[in-house]
């Protein structure tokens, strides 16, 4: 098709954890907090001709496999593989865990769901964030220590501000803590094993959390911005490259010939095709396909990468 990109329509979530900086999105008088932002995901709904307010899973069957991009559409079919939020915590989220592949396809296959490798860029606020174990714990005492609370303070917290890039690969222990605003992209799934909430009353996970968590210390990937062109890569790993664009006057945007490519808006302003793109909304963008941007901003994309292509970036970025 020659449709080049569809914009989507952002959808709010309440969380317990969440604050006030996305109730923008919803209209209500008293709105409750807000803690996730989906982006694009495939239940979002179109919200550019020609398929204005239908949801994207009906779309992406007629726009096509050679649309959605020969790498994803071998991976994982006609589906959008990737999720895109914003999350505004006000208070800690729970401790938890997600399962890999292998698992989430045997364990949980009657889920639907992949397994759930993510990635973090900070937009605002200062605070910490648990990232994996201090030392070496075996199953059985970090699940008592999870019971008990004892657990928290085997935890490794770490402070992570603005524009830091944090990635979160599936067996990792994480939480993050409050103050922070921040972009997330993950893979499709929504297979959360919840390992400590504070005393919140939800419900625990712990058999299956326990089963893939690494219960050694696990440290962040240290990562430094590769130039390409008029954008920078951030992280590149096998279930998503991250790259950031800033936009001085026009420019135009490809994505890569063999997958789609998810365009956020983040941070400034910024117009496609004559409207004037809010902040969190984002473009799919078809396989090798184009969009002309202008405005002064900040973007991030994501985009499903290849062996060839994964192997091409320097080692600061790969993950």
């Amino acid at each position: 098709m020659k449709i080049p990109a569809l914009a989507l329509e952002p959808r709010a979530v309440p969380r317990v954890w969440g604050g006030p900086r996305l109730t923008r999105f919803i209209a209500q008088e008293k709105p409750e907090p807000i803690g996730e932002l989906w982006l694009a995901y495939d239940e979002n709904l179109v919200s550019s001709p020609p398929f204005t307010g239908r949801r994207l899973k009906e779309v992406l069957p007629e726009l096509g496999p050679e649309w959605l991009g020969s790498v994803p559409y071998e991976r994982y079919g006609l589906e959008l593989p990737l999720l895109i939020k914003f999350l505004d915590a006000a208070e800690w989220l729970s401790v938890q865990v997600h399962p890999d592949d292998s698992y989430a396809h045997t364990v949980e296959a009657a889920s639907g769901f992949h397994g759930k490798t993510e990635a973090w860029y900070v937009l605002e606020g200062k605070s910490e964030l648990v990232y994996g174990l201090k030392r070496p714990m075996t199953r059985e005492e970090l699940h008592q220590g999870l019971l008990d609370g004892s657990a928290w303070e085997n935890l490794r917290r770490v402070d992570v501000g603005p524009g830091d890039v944090i990635f979160v690969p599936a067996g990792t222990i994480h939480a993050l803590g409050p103050g922070l605003l921040l972009y997330e992209v993950q893979q499709r799934s929504d297979l959360t094993y919840r390992l400590y909430d504070y005393g919140r009353g939800r419900q625990l996970h712990l058999e299956k959390g326990l089963e893939v968590s690494k219960l050694e210390p696990t440290p962040i990937p240290k990562l430094q911005p590769y130039p390409e062109g008029h954008k920078e890569i951030l992280l590149a790993s096998s279930a998503f490259v991250l790259e950031r664009y800033r936009l001085e006057g026009t420019a135009t945007i490809q994505a890569p010939q063999e997958s789609f490519l998810l365009l956020t808006l983040v941070r400034g302003q910024a117009s496609w095709e004559g409207r004037t793109l809010r902040w969190g909304e984002t473009l799919l963008i078809g396989a090798g396909k184009k969009v002309a941007l202008s405005g002064r901003a900040e973007l991030l994309g994501a985009f499903i990468p290849s062996e060839q292509q994964l192997r091409s970036y320097p080692a600061s970025v790969r993950v």
